[in-house]
C-alpha cells in the first residue's frame, strides 16, 4: 500500500511535468509566428508537400505508439531490483511512463512546429500542437492508476 504523503508528493511532481509540457504547446502556437515570422526557407513545394505527408503519418504512428507503450509499461511485472530512492517503487514507475508519454505526445508539437518554420503554414502548427495537447489531456496524470499500480506491487 501507498502511503498520502507519497502519493501526494508523486502526483505533484508528475502534475508539475505536464503542465510544463503542456505550457510548451502553447508557447509554440503563441511564439514561432513571433520568431519565425520573416524567417525565409527556401523549399520547393514538393518537398515540403512530401515532408508534410511524412510528419503527418508520424504524428499518427507517434500517438498509436504513445498509447501502446503507455499500456504496456503500466503492465509490465515489478523489477527485481530494488531502488535506492526515496520514492515508492509505483510512483516511480508512475512517473516515468508518464514522462514518457509526455515526451512523445510533445514531439507531434514539434512536428507541426518544424512544418511551420519550413512552410509558414498556420494550419499545420495549429492542427498538429492540438493533436498533442489532446494526447496529454489523455493522459494527465490521475491518482487512480498510482493506487492501481502501488496495490498491484505490493501483492
Amino acid at each position: 500500500m501507498i502511503s498520502e504523503r507519497d502519493l501526494q508528493r508523486g502526483m505533484t511532481t508528475t502534475k508539475a511535468i505536464w503542465l510544463a509540457l503542456f505550457l510548451s504547446l502553447i508557447l509554440y502556437v503563441a511564439i514561432a509566428p513571433l520568431v519565425f515570422g520573416t524567417a525565409r526557407v527556401s523549399w520547393s513545394q514538393e518537398s515540403y508537400h512530401t515532408l508534410r505527408l511524412a510528419l503527418f503519418a508520424c504524428a499518427a504512428v507517434t500517438l498509436l505508439l504513445t498509447w501502446f507503450l503507455r499500456k504496456y509499461l503500466l503492465a509490465a511485472p515489478q523489477g527485481k531490483r530494488g531502488t535506492n530512492s526515496n520514492i515508492h517503487p509505483a510512483v516511480a514507475r508512475y512517473m516515468s511512463v508518464t514522462m514518457v508519454a509526455m515526451g512523445m505526445s510533445e514531439s507531434i508539437g514539434v512536428y507541426g512546429l518544424v512544418l511551420y518554420v519550413l512552410g509558414k503554414n498556420n494550419q499545420d502548427l495549429y492542427l498538429l500542437t492540438l493533436l498533442s495537447a489532446g494526447a496529454m489531456l489523455l493522459y494527465f496524470p490521475k491518482k487512480e492508476e498510482i493506487v492501481a499500480l502501488a496495490d498491484r506491487f505490493s501483492s
